[in-house]
This record gives C-alpha cells, structure tokens and sequence, in this order.
C-alpha cells in the first residue's frame, strides 16, 4: 500500500500514537478553554477577539501533529528509541503551549488596534513588559528548535535504518528532505532564541540582537522555500545518485 511516493508501513495504532493523540488533543483545549463563559454578549465578543492568535497556533499544532502522523504511516518504527523521542516531542510540546498562545494573543491584539479595532483593556506594556520580552522570545524560541530537533533525530533514525525497511531512491530523498528542512527550522529556532536570551542578559545589546534574529527567520524563511522549489529537481538527481550502486 503506497501513500503517493511512499509506502505505507504503519498501518495499525500504536499505543504511543493513541498517547501522541490525546497530549495534542489535550494541548489544542489548552489553546481554547476558558475557566470561565461570558454571561455578556459584550463578554463573548472580547472572546472572539482571539480566534486569529487561535487560529495561528492551532495551525501550528495541527501540523505538527501531521508530521508525526506522517512519519509513524511511512516507517512503522515503534522501538525504544522513537518511543523516547515521542516522550521527548510531548513533554516539549506542553512546555511550548503557553508560551506560544500568549505570543500569538498578544501580536494579534497588537495587530487589531492597529487595525482599527482597539481593546480598551488591553495596554501591551503592562500584558507584555519590555524588560519580559527577550526571555518570553527566547524560550519561544528555544522551544520551537526543540521541537524540530526532536523531528530531526526520528528521521534521522528512520534514514539509518533504510535497509531493514527498505526504502527505494525516491523514499530516501523525502527522508533527507525531512532531515534538511527540520535543520532549517531547529536553525530558525535557535535564531530567534539565543539571541534575545543573550539580550536579556546583555540589555545593552538588545537592539542589535533583534535585528540578527529578525535576519536569520528570514534567511531561514528563504531557505525553506528555496528547498520546496527545487524539490522536484532535486529529486531525481538523488534519484539516480542513489540507484546507481544498485546497478
């Protein structure tokens, strides 16, 4: 059975992913719940003010959850070490979901008022102070690359196990291309990361290390999509580079 280019080898739930299932599931509630309803409809519409910043990390969450999907369909790999690594990616992932709600919450706030739709409740240097600003970023930061280097290291053990599983030219590119684009991203992370760490710690510095974070997301961002572009090219040159010892 063939998911596209890849062979499905997953085919029955695993108790790690029934496990996988419920923290995600568990963390998107965290996202949404509110310990207490609106009784007005001025109440509710204050709510509504945060489906966008919902929405963001929803998304983000929801493709996380796909990538791990994906990876447990196309390699069927339930050893210790991919156990540990799932062990890993949740504990991180419910570290990493305030912090990001609180992030996207404030930015769409921000981006309301900016809009012409301000919250009177809402005053940005007192939710978010300056001085609180280069640590919420870099544990933001350093959470996001912790993440992705946890993806990083599944595929990579997928790939050292390419000959038991068998995987054919085409299966050993999407596994690389994983192992490349989840590098990027533990890159990006890490920009944005240590850098405002160090600036909380260096005040001093903190304008010029905003502006090596705001470049490196997007040399990051650039190399993301430069990856994707030339997949396909990329593609069947390694395709031929890996069947020709075959030959």
């Amino acid at each position: 059975m063939r998911e596209g280019d890849f062979r499905i080898r997953g085919k029955e739930i695993s108790r790690v992913e029934g496990l996988s299932d419920a923290v995600f599931g568990f963390a998107i509630t965290l996202l949404a719940i509110s310990l207490e309803v609106p009784k007005t409809s001025g109440e509710v519409l204050h709510a509504l003010r945060g489906v966008g910043a919902f929405a963001i990390t929803f998304l983000l969450l929801f493709n996380l959850w796909r990538a791990q999907y994906t990876f447990f369909r196309r390699y069927g790999i339930e050893d210790n070490k991919v156990v540990t690594l799932t062990g890993v990616l949740l504990f991180v992932l419910l570290i990493f979901v305030y912090p990001l709600k609180f992030i996207m919450a404030t930015m769409t706030n921000k981006l309301l008022g900016a809009m012409g739709f301000p919250d009177a409740g809402f005053h940005r240097a007192v939710v978010l102070p300056d001085d609180d600003i280069p640590v919420l970023f870099g544990v933001f930061g350093l959470g996001l690359a912790a993440v992705f280097a946890v993806f990083n290291h599944m595929y990579r053990h997928a790939y050292s196990l390419r000959d038991s599983l068998q995987l054919d030219a085409t299966e050993q590119f999407d596994t690389l291309e994983q192992l490349r684009v989840s590098a990027v991203l533990i890159g990006l992370g890490l920009g944005v990361g240590v850098p405002y760490l160090i600036a909380a710690a260096v005040p001093s510095a903190r304008k010029p290390l905003e502006y090596a974070a705001t470049a490196l997301m997007f040399v990051s961002a650039v190399m993301v999509v430069r990856l994707r572009r030339t997949r396909t090219t990329r593609r069947e040159a390694s395709r031929h580079e890996l069947a020709e010892p075959a030959r």
